[in-house]
């Protein structure tokens, strides 16, 4: 115990004798006033949090509640603790992680009892609680997990308000009672509850809005156990709404700047750093859309655009004007841009939506004080089918290319023909309102190259617009490995992410990728077509998608989805010799009340998506497996399963006979013999 005394009076003086940026200063407060016996702890790292392992620790100020400390430069975690009246007092600021530079800031904290977890049986990992505001349940608030490997980013690579954003891992709504529970899987997470007064989603949070923390972060969820916990709120910026009325100080209101409860440092345009985005975010078309939202999400110059990126919360946001013009001030680095009407959610049908396009990486690169004509095209998520005619932008000339290799990342800008061999060494992205034909006969061929060392190659099509890869049965279209000896997992896939219009993909054989075929917020037609030797052969999430009369075989998965909602037709395809035929994974992609949509109900969900007229038999491990947390039954009707025993189907199903926790295989009534015409070029119309 000594030595851990010299210990931290070693630290706190070779602390003291440091070269100091800024000073710190503040008030932690209680709902009855400036919380007596308080201190604020500055962590250096998140996961020292819970260990109780500060940088440093604030001094008490001049009176009551108040604090003052000098801090050197760097990025931190800010906590605020205190007791009264024989209760515990915590407080995770709202700002975290705050950088601090060589600024004065003024911290407040509004600090909450501690609350207890408690753990009991149950059938299976559960998180459950209630959320409450001065006691009484707040209904409608938004409850997200963030799971804690996430979080173990260094500190000095972090920037303000870089983790902890967005929906999470999932997210739940409360009730009227204020309370909330939802089926996970085993781990730590990190508990959240936010309540947006005027909007829902992930727009950040407005003076009034309750920011929720749970004291007893991360919580530890067990298999078989269910925890419950107690998530109290505080009101953003509203010290007024937080305090009790008799304790509503004059000082307070005047040192706060009359209710303004913000993390207070100098302006953003005050700043040495600061550059502009500008530009115009208009239909294909060019005329302005209504409600247009801008969104800046900040990543690294080394890294390639992801998917996931833009499901967090943006770093700056902005509505563009009733014109389309839209103009952010952003700091140092590089932002992936994207224009929308929603804000909150997934791509939803029928709204504007567009990435910019200006590189296949559809980011800015904030080195200079401005950056103009950062113009971004939008058009409707599955939308109708787009006629050339509606279109007046003239550069929508076609291309041929043959016997090319595109080097790099590669924007096409225009309509293109690929004939004969093309070879990929990049990301090539297919442009809103461009449409790329692909001409029977061609082999598009993709080296790889891994930037990211995950031992994926990084090769890609990815289509914002459209994509016609239309071969036949004596001159299909090959996609595969350039590799001497390929093998999985040497290309990424052909990607259609929030595509404007129809894809058709027919008499194709997509072979060494990671996935052959991706659609996400997409519609596609795939048929007459061979996935093989790929990590997975298909893999979709919300979608308009047939997926009709192919051989998928030799894949780790031949099918792996993330929803089960219509429409989508998987009929007439022979799912055969992989690892696992058909593979449902809950999304990690939230949207509210995401565990009510796979927990498990009474009855079918609605509007399933039709799974028939299949051959998925001979799989190794299993021919349908369900994922973690996919708790409804599943129709799976009128397929041969490779045998016409009860007992042989049901042990080649992973479903609730292996894992109580989850849903059913519905496969009655089924076919004793092969589905006929099931396969690639066996359907009526074909070459």
């Amino acid at each position: 115990m000594q030595i851990h005394v010299i210990v931290f009076l070693l630290v706190i003086f070779f602390s003291a004798i440091s070269s100091y940026s800024a000073v710190i200063e503040g008030v932690v407060l209680s709902e009855e006033g400036p919380l007596k016996d308080s201190k604020v702890q500055f962590y250096s790292r998140f996961q020292d949090i819970k260990k109780g392992i500060p940088a440093y620790v604030s001094a008490p100020g001049k009176k009551e509640g108040f604090f003052k400390i000098e801090l050197p430069s760097g990025i931190y975690y800010l906590i605020a603790s205190g007791q009264d009246d024989e209760k515990k007092y915590f407080s995770y600021h709202g700002a975290n992680p705050v950088k601090v530079e060589d600024k004065n800031l003024w911290v407040p904290f509004m600090a909450l009892p501690e609350t207890a977890v408690n753990v009991k049986e149950s059938s299976s990992a559960k998180l459950s609680g209630k959320v409450f505001f001065k006691g009484a349940p707040v209904k409608g608030a938004q409850v997200s997990i963030y799971p804690v490997p996430a979080l173990t980013i260094n500190s000095e690579l972090q920037t303000p308000n870089s983790i902890f954003r967005g929906m999470g891992f999932l997210t739940s709504a409360t009730d009227d009672n204020g309370i909330f529970s939802m089926s996970i899987e085993p781990g730590e997470y990190v508990v959240i509850a936010r309540k947006r007064n005027r909007n829902n989603g992930m727009t950040p949070l407005e003076k009034g809005d309750l920011f929720c923390y749970l004291a007893g972060n991360p919580v530890t969820i067990a298999d078989s156990k269910e925890t419950q916990v107690e998530i109290p709120c505080y009101p953003k910026d509203d010290l007024k709404a937080f305090l009790n009325e008799e304790a509503y100080p004059a000082l307070l209101v005047k040192k706060s700047d009359a209710d303004s409860m913000r993390f207070r440092e100098n302006k953003l345009s005050e700043a040495l750093d600061v550059f502009r985005i500008s530009g115009r975010a208009a239909d294909l078309n060019g005329d302005p859309v209504k409600d247009l939202y801008v969104m800046a999400y900040k990543g690294n110059l080394s890294d390639m655009f992801q998917m996931h990126y833009v499901r967090t919360m943006p770093d700056y946001m902005v509505r563009a004007d009733e014109k389309g013009y839209y103009s952010i001030n952003a700091a140092e680095g590089a932002y992936y841009l994207l224009a929308r009407q929603l804000v909150g959610e997934a791509p939803v049908k029928g709204e504007y939506y567009g990435l910019y396009e200006a590189n296949a990486n559809h980011a800015v690169i904030m080195n200079e004080k401005q950056h103009d004509a950062v113009n971004i095209s939008v058009s409707r998520v599955m939308g109708e089918s787009i006629k050339k005619s509606e279109i007046r932008d003239k550069k929508l000339k076609e291309k041929k290319v043959s016997n090319h290799e595109y080097k790099g990342d590669v924007v096409i800008g225009i309509n293109t023909v690929w004939e004969r061999d093309i070879l990929i060494s990049g990301i090539v992205h297919v442009a809103r309102g461009v449409t790329l034909t692909i001409a029977p006969g061609t082999t598009v061929r993709f080296k790889k190259i891994d930037r990211t060392g995950d031992g994926v190659g990084d090769a890609m099509i990815k289509v914002s617009g459209r994509l016609e890869a239309q071969g036949s049965a004596k001159r299909p279209i090959r996609f595969t490995s350039a590799e001497t000896m390929p093998d999985k997992a040497d290309w990424s896939y052909v990607l259609f992410f929030v595509s404007g219009d129809e894809s058709i993909i027919r008499h194709c054989m997509f072979e060494y990728a990671f996935t052959g075929v991706q659609v996400h917020f997409s519609k596609a037609v795939i048929k007459d077509s061979v996935f093989r030797n790929n990590y997975e052969g298909i893999r979709f999430g919300r979608a308009e998608l047939s997926i009709d009369h192919n051989d998928i075989f030799y894949n780790t998965y031949g099918i792996r989805h993330t929803r089960i909602e219509e429409p989508v037709e998987i009929t007439y395809n022979n799912i055969r010799n992989n690892d696992v035929g058909i593979f449902l994974v809950p999304s990690n992609q939230n949207i509210v009340g995401f565990s009510n949509t796979f927990d498990k109900k009474d009855a079918l969900p609605l509007k399933q998506f039709i799974v028939s007229y299949n051959n998925i038999s001979y799989n190794t491990e299993y021919n349908y497996r369900l994922g973690e947390r996919q708790g409804y039954d599943i129709l799976l009707s009128d397929n041969w399963w490779g045998s016409d025993r009860d007992e042989d189907i049901k042990n080649a199903i992973f479903d609730e006979n292996t894992d109580v926790s989850l849903g059913g295989a519905i496969y009655k009534p089924f076919y004793s013999t092969p589905v006929k015409n099931a396969g690639a070029g066996k359907g009526r119309q074909h070459d």
